[in-house]
């Protein structure tokens, strides 16, 4: 009986190890509805001047502010602010800097809910190609919320990716 059971446990293991020898989640058979039924909308995630939002990057924390028109400015725990430019309401297979989304594999949406942006943190206007790039997806099914809105993705430091989150604290005022 004991012979069974350790067979039957490495038969098992041998199912659920993906070829990259990860233990891999068993993926429920939940269906997917999702809650938005139009694509996102620049005041959504922007309000009608620009919006203020919490990051937390790597063991990082600054304030987020992005302004209409795609710049803004992210300031660091220690209140330095370094420029930023945005690109906003854009779908996982758009090309953006040579960039699809993070996590696309081939599946079309049509959401809007990507959004990119570019920090200077060297502090060179005149050379983007040293600035730090975060790629995230808006959340869409507390879009509405203003308390539940948030963007999460992943950066990328060194060509090493870490991920971040941010929080929707309040729209800036006009």
């Amino acid at each position: 009986m004991g012979k069974v059971v350790a067979v039957a446990i490495v038969l098992l293991s041998t199912l659920i190890f993906a070829q990259t020898g990860q233990l891999q989640p068993i993926k429920p058979n939940i269906p997917f509805t999702p809650l938005l039924s139009t694509k996102v909308q620049e005041v959504d995630v922007l309000g009608p001047y620009g919006s203020v939002w919490k990051i937390y990057w790597d063991g990082w924390e600054g304030t987020l502010v992005f302004f209409k028109g795609g710049s803004g400015y992210l300031e660091d725990a220690n209140k330095v602010k370094y420029n930023l430019t945005y690109v906003i309401l854009k779908n996982p297979q758009d090309n953006i800097s040579g960039m699809t989304g993070p996590g696309y594999v081939g599946k079309a949406s049509t959401l809007g809910h990507r959004i990119v942006f570019m920090v200077d943190f060297a502090n060179t206007p005149g050379n983007t190609q040293d600035d730090q790039r975060f790629d995230g997806y808006i959340f869409t099914q507390t879009l509405k919320q203003p308390n539940k809105r948030a963007i999460s993705g992943i950066t990328w430091w060194d060509s090493i990716p870490f991920g971040f989150y941010a929080t929707f604290w309040y729209d800036v005022p006009g």
